[in-house]
């Protein structure tokens, strides 16, 4: 009950401007993760080129 209470305060309060926020933000931590991945495995095929040298 109090999710839906507290999801319907936040409705009311934002409006229509929530769901491109929650768009954006959801867009915005999905980027981040992929940033993260392609960055660790950078570093993996940099220790392989240093292994190999």
């Amino acid at each position: 009950m109090a999710v839906t209470s507290g999801l319907d305060l936040l409705v009311r309060t934002f409006g229509p401007f929530l769901i491109p926020a929650t768009v954006f933000a959801l867009g915005a931590i999905g980027y981040l993760l992929l940033w993260l991945l392609t960055r660790t495995r950078r570093q993996t095929y940099r220790a392989e080129d240093e292994k190999r040298w």
